[in-house]
């Protein structure tokens, strides 16, 4: 068949929809891996209040997804005037180094944080996307910075506790430059999203663990104190008698009402090892033993 023009046209135009439905069914299933990893964390987040967990987790699945070199969490130690912080989750490749284990810093370095910490404050969900380190207008300490840490191309974003910067959530492309996509930023502010969720409720948490501590040493000295009132009460009838039998009486209704026991006896030994039961008190419900249970030969 000669070669038509028409022909040409037309199969030109079938290339260029099959391109386009290619790329369409690609970032399809990227949006659906991207969903059951989201899903993935937020039930991980659910499931448990352990922040260390949580982040491990959350590292770990992110950098798989994006297909990223580096991805960290650093955290803003807390009344910190300075704005420092340190890293305390990451998941990296075996070709680059750790940041867990570099946990640079310095003035330009803290400098940057402060400015951004002010930008989220200012603007929550504020996102920081640096597609090549050496075209993003950076001085030369931040460069440095950037440097020391291997990375070149950089993702930031910002997980608040209320209305505070509490840390943030950082992807690195240490390799080669990396222009972030819409999609990529979107994801991984939901996860951010979410990490605020988990804060909120570990916090709820510490409170109500915190309530629960100060209710139970409540208890715990009241019954110190209950204690304490028993001795001295104890020590005072003693005191006041020498009537073996009134001590005797006085001790075990005393140590069965303080201790909330069902019975409280005193035994006494013979020379022989064998015995008897002399005094008791005991609650309603239960069998006397003094006067009903024989004496007990037993070496």
């Amino acid at each position: 068949m000669p070669n038509s023009p028409f022909l040409n046209q037309r199969f030109n135009a079938l290339q260029q929809a099959a391109y386009q439905l290619s790329s369409c069914t690609d970032q399809l299933f990227l949006q659906i891996e991207q969903q059951q990893t989201l899903a993935s964390i937020i039930d991980r987040i659910r499931s448990s209040l352990d922040l260390n967990i949580i982040f491990k987790t959350t590292v770990t699945e992110i950098r798989q997804l994006l297909s990223a070199d580096r991805v960290v969490v650093f955290r803003f130690q807390p009344d910190n005037h300075r704005d420092a912080g340190e890293f305390v989750a990451e998941d990296v490749g075996a070709e680059f180094s750790s940041v867990l284990a570099s946990q640079a810093s310095s003035d330009c370095f803290d400098s940057q944080l402060a400015a951004f910490r002010s930008q989220a404050h200012l603007t929550p969900g504020q996102v920081q996307a640096i597609a090549d380190i050496y075209e993003a207008g950076l001085s030369d300490c931040h460069l440095q910075v950037f440097e020391q840490l291997q990375i070149r191309a950089n993702l930031t974003v910002p997980v608040l506790k209320g209305d505070k910067l509490w840390c943030l959530l950082c992807i690195h492309q240490c390799s080669h430059p990396r222009r972030w996509q819409l999609s990529e930023i979107e994801f991984v502010q939901k996860i951010a999203d979410h990490f605020t969720i988990a804060l909120q409720q570990a916090e709820y948490l510490d409170q109500l663990q915190d309530k629960a501590t100060l209710i139970a040493q409540a208890r715990a000295q009241e019954k110190a104190l209950i204690r304490q009132k028993a001795l001295v009460k104890i020590t005072n009838r003693i005191r006041q008698s020498l009537d073996w039998e009134v001590i005797c009486e006085t001790a075990t209704e005393e140590v069965r009402q303080l201790l909330e026991a069902d019975r409280v006896t005193i035994y006494r030994f013979n020379a022989d090892w064998s015995g008897n039961f002399l005094f008791e008190s005991v609650a309603a419900g239960w069998k006397l033993l003094v006067g009903a249970s024989p004496s007990i030969e037993d070496t």
